[in-house]
């Protein structure tokens, strides 16, 4: 929704829908443009400017009355009364999901091994994949969160793109881009990493830590990533804008094209939290894995410097401040899995006991005097096997 509004009732997060220009026709912002500071507002009120047109689909706020408010909490306390019952529809769905992920490991690969030979990539493969996690999602948001840590070892180069491609369209999802954006952003993601197939294997396939002249040799995949897509006639502005900026940092400090702060690109810089997130959680030769509720932690200190802070806030909401498969230690001296979250309730989120006695229980913690006290990283557990091992 696009709409027209005084300058005095622009709220941080919103997303310029026309750019703003000087009386001469100097350009101050471009359309697309977020929001982040009152010194940008204050900007404009200084050059004299009354009025801005904003897109408030796009925008990354929370513009919901109190009634409203009232309402959502209502309704996730509702959603999570019956945690057992939650968890059993999420069951319904878990197989097909993890289908989904299959399906997308030999579709990532497919498009790798035709990028390096020089061969067409499967753009309706590719559409095909995104369509179905999309639809995932909206059958349920938080299966295709549960399912992150599927990928073993020797599967990360592809499952890495399918499971960066979920984030960003969860993300998309829950902000409540256009479908065809959203579907963009997922195309996006699957192909974030197709210039890497261009990259001499020694150098990709390394098993220690690069060294500066291989890491300069890595640092080119974002650019080569735009030839492949444009030499076989893909000119989606989105996937262009994922592929040669997702390793761009707010401070400036990223790479291809060092831009930063105001210069974001806001689908890339979706993209750029997700692939960090998925590689932090990941076991690689060279480092060990860190464990979901950390790795988010690592990237909320991230903001403002690596992170574009609003994406930051949206993403943390979008998969949890305590993700599905974070081992926690309860306050009653208990140890337990997380297994689903509602936003309004990150901290609370329901969780099932780890028990040596093979009953299972599953809390919600929303309604319950029960709580997180911290991480455990004693234990270790597939998120799968909450859903699917029996009583």
């Amino acid at each position: 929704m696009i709409k027209k509004i005084p300058l005095k009732e622009v709220k941080i997060g919103m997303c310029l829908a026309e750019s703003v220009k000087t009386n001469t026709g100097v350009v101050i912002f471009n359309n697309n443009f977020y929001f982040t500071s009152r010194n940008q507002i204050v900007k404009l009120l200084d050059l004299g400017i009354k009025h801005v047109s904003v897109n408030l689909a796009q925008s990354l706020y929370n513009d919901k009355t109190e009634a409203e408010k009232k309402r959502t909490i209502y309704d996730a306390k509702k959603e999570f009364e019956n945690p057992e019952k939650r968890i059993e529809k999420m069951k319904e769905v878990i197989i097909e999901t993890k289908d989904i992920f299959d399906q997308g490991d030999k579709v990532v690969q497919d498009i790798m091994e035709s990028a390096r030979f020089g061969k067409a990539l499967n753009k309706k493969a590719i559409r095909d994949e995104t369509t179905k996690i999309l639809q995932n999602i909206q059958k349920d948001p938080l299966v295709s969160l549960a399912l992150l840590d599927l990928k073993n070892f020797d599967e990360y180069t592809f499952i890495h793109s399918i499971n960066v491609a979920v984030l960003s369209v969860a993300f998309a999802y829950h902000i409540k881009f256009p479908e065809e954006k959203v579907i963009s952003v997922g195309q996006g993601s699957i192909l974030h990493d197709i210039g890497k197939a261009r990259i001499p294997v020694d150098v990709l396939n390394k098993p220690d830590k690069l060294n500066d002249s291989e890491f300069r040799i890595m640092q080119k995949h974002p650019n080569l990533g735009v030839q492949v897509i444009e030499s076989d006639m893909i000119d989606n502005q989105i996937i262009k804008e994922i592929i040669l900026h997702h390793h761009e940092s707010y401070d400036g400090s990223g790479y291809p094209s060092k831009i930063g702060s105001e210069d974001m690109k806001r689908f890339a810089s979706i993209v750029s939290v997700a692939d960090f997130y998925d590689a932090l959680t990941t076991k690689r030769p060279y480092k060990e894995v860190i464990p979901p509720a950390n790795a988010v932690k690592t990237i909320f200190n991230l903001k403002g410097r690596k992170f574009d802070p609003r994406v930051v806030n949206h993403f943390v909401k979008t998969i949890g401040i305590y993700p599905i498969g974070s081992i926690v230690d309860l306050s009653d001296g208990r140890v337990a899995t997380v297994i689903a979250f509602s936003k309004e309730f990150l901290l609370q989120p329901v969780v099932k006991v780890i028990s040596t006695k093979g009953q299972d229980e599953i809390i919600s913690l929303m309604n319950s005097d029960i709580y997180i006290l911290g991480i455990n990283s004693d234990h270790t557990l597939k998120t799968l096997d909450s859903f699917t091992k029996k009583k």
